[in-house]
């Protein structure tokens, strides 16, 4: 496609967490994307630098794919001649390490994959072997082909996150039970939350919740601490860039719009909250409090959001019920006025615990946990 200008276009696939796809179709929406529903996420068309415009303000998106081709190919050698037919010169210089991934759509037979595992494809300097499976932790100095394969028909993307977008740059410490930014900032959304009310975590851990609670509400793009696969493009123009973050900066309030604050009885947790919020240049208000006798702040109400914990870790598991017997009433209590949020494993007995009436439940995972995103209004 080519724009007005009569610049060549873009088609790009962005993927998301499985259950946050609507999260990323808002988003995609909000920025005036023109996109279409694909598995696992959306597919959009736009002008050139649409893949950095994703990579630098869609927050639920996990990677960001530009696709280079799409063409048929029934035998191994066919695929080969395919691949190295591709439009490369805009990507890939022959100078930096080329990684090639392939996968196979899960409704064709297995045979074909028997086939291409001894497939290789060579552009010098660099041999290519086709691998497996894409490794979705995946990323790093060198670029990467990903090839999805239905039937005959094969697709070439480049990858231009590099590492995942979850990884914004300013959580560098975790706390005992990591929620991937992208996913907080999935569940942010899918409740509704748009940054102009109070934020509430009553177990806060490393703060992740209130920090992309924080950058939604000053509408600051989640990218701008981070560099991208595309930089290393042989097409990547530096000035440009540099005014497209320059504008997205521009757009960014100073502060939240709305208070943020974060509650959690272990102090060490606390810690580690305070200096990712440093990081990631908000302010937050974090105190040590027992969830048991936590009050609502003196604020219009807002939205209470929770990541407890699961049960995973030994001595854990028998505690929960009282945990969140004991979460349950300070939401229905305290704060009875307020929107809730809360992750909880795929657990209906624990769920109903929680004594939240009227609550819808939204399938998610966490790191490759099955979930709930358990969703609730005023009591």
């Amino acid at each position: 496609m080519t724009d007005a200008r009569g610049l060549k276009g873009e088609t790009i696939y962005v993927s998301t967490l499985p259950g946050v796809e609507p999260a990323l179709e808002a988003e995609a929406r909000e920025r005036g994307l023109s996109f279409r529903r694909a598995e696992g996420g959306i597919e959009c068309e736009g002008p050139p630098g649409l893949h950095q415009t994703a990579n630098l303000h869609l927050r639920t998106a996990s990677r960001v794919l530009l696709r280079l081709g799409t063409f048929m190919a029934p035998t191994a050698d066919a695929l080969v001649q395919g691949l190295q037919a591709l439009p490369m010169a805009d990507v890939w210089d022959g100078k930096v390490p080329l990684r090639l991934s392939v996968t196979l759509h899960r409704s064709v037979a297995p045979g074909p994959a028997v086939v291409l595992e001894s497939a290789s494809v060579a552009w010098d300097p660099c041999e290519v072997t086709v691998a497996g499976h894409l490794d979705e932790e995946g990323g790093g100095p060198e670029l990467t082909l990903l090839v999805r394969g239905e039937g005959e028909r094969w697709t070439v993307s480049v990858d231009t996150s590099g590492a995942p977008l979850y990884q914004r740059g300013y959580r560098q410490e975790v706390g005992r039970a990591p929620l991937r930014e992208t996913l907080a900032s999935g569940i942010l959304r899918l409740a509704g939350y748009a940054g102009d009310v109070p934020l509430v975590d009553p177990m806060c851990g490393s703060g992740t919740f209130l920090v992309e609670g924080a950058w939604l509400s000053q509408r600051r793009p989640p990218g701008l601490l981070r560099t991208f696969a595309f930089q290393s493009f042989p097409s990547f123009d530096q000035a440009v860039w540099a005014r497209r973050r320059a504008e997205a900066e521009g757009e960014a309030l100073a502060e939240p719009r709305a208070p943020m604050r974060g509650y959690d009885l272990n102090a060490g947790a606390l810690g580690t909250a305070r200096r990712n919020a440093r990081r990631a240049g908000v302010t937050l208000t974090l105190e040590r409090h027992d969830l048991r006798t936590l009050k609502a702040p003196p604020d219009a109400p807002g939205l209470v959001v929770a990541n407890p914990p699961y049960g995973k870790r030994v001595g854990e598991a028998e505690d929960l019920p009282d945990l969140y017997r004991a979460l349950g009433a300070t939401l229905n209590g305290a704060f009875r006025e307020w929107r809730k949020a809360l992750i909880v494993p795929e657990e209906p007995k624990l769920v109903a615990t929680l004594g939240l009436k009227g609550a819808r439940q939204l399938p998610v995972k966490n790191g490759g946990l099955r979930c709930l995103l358990v969703l609730a209004g005023p009591s």
